[in-house]
């Protein structure tokens, strides 16, 4: 059983790797094979959705870990600024350990799959939904309105996903850093009370 759950966790481990250096559609069933060193029966055994399946997955695993994170972030009880400051400073810490080759997974999927792959369509809907829930959380928790913190976390999300694109073709943390700035500006616009509100 541990082989089994082992080469299943080698195949999206690999999958996820692949997918935030080369897109969704810049990887084949051959390459997934080849960077997790499973055999092909092995793979179909465990995702008989094939690759679009696998990407539904990593996106799912993803979503879930990275919205833990901003709501751990939200409960620590930073400022709106420090918030948003932390959160750009690990997109730009990701983009530089990749050494600019990498994005995000969710974006990377999100561009590449076509309109019959509905099965990943839902996965990112749902990915990015949970991300909204979790800022607009943080943003309404620290004095904006319902309506505002609606604004602010569709907006904060396309800033961070925007980043990773930006920085990736400009190999550079420059775009994490401005749009950390960006968002802390809009974030002072939004806010209607400056102290913490929390229910």
């Amino acid at each position: 059983m541990a082989k089994v759950s082992s080469a299943r966790e080698d195949m999206l481990a690999a999958a996820g790797e692949l997918f935030r250096a080369r897109g969704y559609e810049g990887i084949g069933i051959a390459d997934l094979l080849e960077r997790s060193c499973c055999p092909r029966g092995s793979l179909y055994f465990h995702f008989p959705g094939g690759k679009e399946q696998i990407g539904a997955e990593v996106l799912n695993r993803f979503a879930v870990r990275a919205a833990a994170r901003f709501r751990e972030l939200d409960e620590s009880g930073v400022d709106m600024n420090t918030f948003i400051e932390r959160v750009f400073k690990t997109t730009a810490k990701e983009s530089k350990e990749s050494n600019y080759y990498g994005s995000c997974p969710v974006a990377a999927i999100a561009a590449g799959f076509g309109a019959e792959d509905k099965l990943l369509a839902e996965a990112v809907r749902n990915c990015f939904a949970a991300w909204e829930d979790a800022i607009a959380d943080a943003a309404r928790a620290r004095g904006m309105s319902d309506k505002n913190a609606g604004i602010f976390a569709s907006a904060f999300l396309a800033a961070m996903e925007g980043a990773f694109v930006t920085s990736k073709a400009q190999r550079s943390p420059a775009p994490h850093i401005n749009a950390s700035r960006a968002m802390q500006a809009l974030a002072a616009a939004l806010i209607e009370r400056g102290e913490t509100v929390r229910g």
